[in-house]
């Protein structure tokens, strides 16, 4: 179901995007802006469940409940959708006209999106089947504060729909970018040192004696993550910078009755081998 719905989510965003972009015809805005919203979609709703289950949790070895088992299951449908969608990015942004699959392909689609394949393979083939068939009775816990991950995936996504219009000189993209940059550091940063308090209080210990007692890889484990999203995010910080900085012009509206110049009906497009040009329909006319 969660493969069919968000399936259904990326093809309506892409109609909507080819609407509102149909004077301009940005395919590549379109396809991307497609996947951007359907992750937007999900991220917002693995927060909402998150949240609440990492705020009423009393036992967090053991406690257990529907509404976030029910989520990972739905999620398995998207998380499979992504990696489809992320091809179909590559080949409509990335590639030429009329190419859907050779070696050579898959090969760029891999060195370019090696680390989103890798994660959502992880989720499609580890944390899927573990999370629904092979805990054995453990809580619900950890689980949520891995779904709560994608708390800033709204803001950061956002910010890149933005960016990508080149208009980023104003209060709205300073505010999701203040909200991006502060979720990262929250859902992404500070969320490890949180599971380490949180299941230190509830075993009634202190956490250098929860750091002797666990298993050092997953000392590491966290460490690299935590590390690798301080880079990210120092990496969005001097972005948004960059982009507030870059000059901008704003377009000055015509005023009331001034005529403006029509398009042509018709351009040339130079051919090379004849050493002439061909007279073809203008795709950006206005009727």
């Amino acid at each position: 179901s969660g493969f069919f719905i968000f399936g259904v989510l990326y093809l309506l965003s892409y109609d909507v995007h080819w609407y509102y972009y149909k004077r301009e015809r940005r395919r590549m805005n379109m396809f991307m802006y497609s996947v951007r919203f359907v992750r937007l979609v999900h991220a917002t709703m693995a927060t909402l469940v998150a949240i609440p289950v990492m705020l009423i949790t009393s036992d967090f070895l053991k406690e257990r409940f529907l509404i976030l088992d029910m989520f990972v299951a739905f999620s398995g449908g998207y998380w499979t959708f992504d990696l489809l969608g992320r091809y179909n990015e590559h080949l409509q942004v990335y590639e030429p006209p009329g190419r859907y699959f050779s070696y050579s392909i898959f090969k760029r689609y891999l060195r370019r999106f090696w680390l989103s394949i890798f994660h959502h393979l992880f989720l499609v083939l580890y944390f899927y089947p573990k999370v629904l068939f092979a805990r054995n009775d453990e809580g619900d816990f950890l689980v949520a504060c891995i779904l709560f991950t994608e708390f800033c995936v709204p803001f950061t996504e956002a910010q890149w729909m933005m960016e990508s219009t080149l208009e980023p000189h104003n209060l709205r993209y300073m505010t999701v970018s203040a909200f991006a940059i502060a979720t990262t550091l929250v859902s992404r940063i500070l969320v490890v040192p949180f599971v380490y308090e949180a299941i230190a209080d509830h075993m009634e210990v202190s956490i250098l004696d929860l750091i002797i007692s666990v298993a050092p890889w997953w000392h590491i484990l966290a460490l690299s993550y935590a590390a690798y999203n301080t880079y990210i995010l120092g990496c969005n910080i001097v972005k948004t910078v960059i982009y507030m900085r870059l000059p901008y012009e704003r377009k000055k509206k015509p005023k009331p009755g001034t005529k403006l110049p029509k398009p042509e009906r018709e351009v040339k497009i130079l051919d090379e081998a004849a050493g002439e040009g061909t007279t073809v329909d203008n795709p950006y006319k206005q009727d």
